[in-house]
């Protein structure tokens, strides 16, 4: 028995021993090639962080210096890669205005941060940032998804800095919208899983939470995302925002004072309207799965009765919730655009030409 005790012994040991020199050998080299990724993205003008306190922002800015306005790209939550993959829709945009994109904290190249990621403390970071990059008011705001709740909040406390919104397929806030949503405090796993980020296994599991994008995008670009988003993995601020994801959509939805604020509200995920418009995402979407090796139903498989249902049930959820919505926040003209929730992965080009015709009227 002592044998065979002393044998397992010998054996956890080595096993041991091996995990250790795996576990270094995976942090030398994740150090190795996040300095590298990050001397890529300096090299092509995504870091500059600003102080906004007891933490740092990453405040990129593009396109022209003198333009006619200052568009500041909001993120939706976990889109870390924000800065790079919207830039496939600002380049046009760009060519007439200054384009900003702040990283919130836990975001990308931006510092993470104890503090809880409650909506006034996110949008309060979003001005000390910009103050701190020497960016000045007025701003047009372009958030997507959740980023929408802060606008709201920004535009509606501190009018004289916003001239005009862009809402890219935003979250459509309504009284108790995100009740459903499970919201679970930041817990143990969140931080063990940052640590061991931090070490570097999150390169092993980048694609299991994080897609390929599509074949518009280069092996450059793609590389780009994939150091936001790994960066990304080695913060709890995400954590923290997730599990306040109904708050502060509440919050922003009672934050609402109509006002005569221009906005734009690109509808997507519920902007369908024809048959031929949701069979041209199904297909979209099933070469996206295919690229990333996911399963998928063949799109040709759906009945045109099935997508019909699905056509309905947005069209009254375009009357019941965001129609109403749209005229709570008040001069908000809704553009339906069907698509992906990330519409400005899938039609940038499409997304750029409705945001320049908007721009040019504020």
């Amino acid at each position: 028995m002592k044998k065979v005790l002393k044998i397992i012994g010998r054996i956890l040991l080595i096993l041991l021993v091996l995990l250790l020199i795996f576990t270094l050998v995976t942090f030398i080299r994740h150090r190795i090639k996040t300095g590298q990724e990050i001397a890529m993205l300096t090299e092509k003008g995504y870091v500059n962080p600003v102080s906004v306190g007891d933490h740092c922002l990453n405040v990129a800015k593009f396109g022209n210096e003198n333009g006619d306005h200052t568009v500041v790209a909001l993120a939706g939550l976990g889109a870390n890669d924000y800065s790079v993959a919207e830039r496939k829709m600002t380049a046009a945009i760009e060519k007439e205005n200054t384009v900003v994109f702040i990283d919130r904290a836990g975001s990308g190249l931006s510092d993470d941060t104890n503090h809880e990621m409650a909506l006034e403390f996110i949008v309060e970071d979003y001005r000390k940032a910009l103050r701190s990059a020497g960016i000045e008011a007025p701003y047009v705001l372009m958030p997507h998804s959740i980023g929408g709740a802060y606008a709201n909040y920004w535009s509606c406390k501190y009018p004289d800095e916003i001239e005009g919104i862009v809402f890219l397929d935003g979250s459509q806030l309504s009284n108790g919208a995100f009740d459903d949503e499970e919201c679970d405090p930041v817990s143990f796993s969140d931080h063990a899983l940052a640590f061991l980020a931090k070490l570097g296994f999150g390169r092993y599991a980048l694609r299991d939470y994080y897609y390929l994008l599509p074949d518009n995008y280069s092996g450059e670009e793609q590389a780009l995302c994939d150091a936001l988003e790994l960066m990304s993995f080695e913060k709890i601020a995400n954590a923290s925002e997730s599990s306040l994801l109904a708050e502060n959509g509440q919050k922003g939805w009672e934050s609402i004072v109509t006002n005569d604020i221009p906005k734009l509200y690109i509808c997507a995920s519920w902007g369908y309207q024809t048959t031929e418009e949701f069979r041209e995402y199904l297909e979209w979407m099933h070469a996206l799965k295919v690229k990333n090796h996911r399963s998928t139903a063949d799109p040709a498989a759906v009945s045109d009765e099935k997508i019909q249902e699905q056509l309905d049930q947005m069209a009254k959820l375009r009357e019941d919730i965001l129609y109403p919505y749209a005229e709570k926040m008040g001069n908000c003209e809704v553009v339906l655009l069907g698509g992906d929730h990330a519409i400005y992965v899938q039609k940038p080009d499409e997304c750029s030409a409705v945001i320049c015709d908007f721009l040019a009227g504020v």
